[in-house]
């Protein structure tokens, strides 16, 4: 499965170029006459067949077969996160990607120890896009910047359920999502939010959601929280997500 963010029309031909084109060349050593699947970040996917390679322009000119628009999950599950420390980022991001993470706001608290740094967000795209394509998703997760717990909630509305991960909370089975077209699962840093935080979320009519009596890494409470959204939602709908 290879990014592409135009997608052509079945019958059409197009260009794969770039660090895409090289690893289909490279890594998976495809060559004329082999099938690809294409996704362009946003819901739409294409089966089409390699027709020439330029290894001197480094490209692929491929022929979509089909195209077809994978609809959105509903509701849309984002994550609000404080930042792990290095690799641990990629964990989180990675791992979130995979379970279907529609949106990422990289959350900054009161007990956060770690700031992106200038690049962060493009090194984040770059792994929420790998993700996709190991995992079959259609969707690129949108990468937000850094924001306070106050600007997070000052964007959210009525059609968005608030989820927070708290030891004060109820079990998971118990989260409720009914009627909303967003589920925001919100995670604090290691240190946890601060009373003031934890009051200001609960104002807010979020949910806290109890993880267990073990006291997790920032990443290991996002990824339980998302798996379990996850599975859930097989259980609804008796497919894979």
């Amino acid at each position: 499965m290879f990014y592409c963010a135009e997608l052509a029309c079945a019958g059409e031909y197009l260009t794969l170029a770039g660090a895409e084109a090289g690893h289909a060349r490279g890594a998976r050593r495809l060559a004329d006459g082999d099938s690809v699947w294409l996704f362009d970040g946003l819901g739409t996917v294409g089966y089409a067949v390699i027709v020439a390679a330029d290894r001197r322009a480094g490209t692929l000119k491929l022929k979509v077969q089909r195209r077809d628009v994978i609809p959105p999950a509903c509701p849309r599950v984002e994550l609000a996160c404080a930042l792990p420390k290095g690799e641990r980022q990629t964990v989180l991001l990675d791992m979130a990607t995979q379970l279907g993470m529609t949106e990422f706001y990289p959350l900054l608290c009161e007990r956060s120890v770690v700031k992106p740094g200038q690049n962060a967000m493009q090194r984040w795209r770059r792994i929420c896009l790998e993700a996709c394509k190991q995992s079959r998703r259609a969707y690129l997760p949108v990468i937000h910047g850094p924001l306070t717990l106050t600007d997070l909630l000052a964007n959210r509305d009525d059609r968005c359920a608030l989820c927070v991960a708290d030891p004060s909370g109820v079990p998971p089975s118990q989260v409720s999502s009914e009627g909303r077209e967003r589920l925001l699962l919100i995670v604090g840093p290691e240190g946890g939010f601060s009373p003031g935080e934890l009051m200001q979320l609960v104002d807010a009519g979020a949910q806290t959601i109890n993880l267990g009596k073990a006291v997790l890494r920032t990443e290991t409470a996002a990824i339980t929280l998302l798996a379990y959204i996850s599975s859930r939602e097989v259980e609804n709908t008796g497919t894979d997500t």
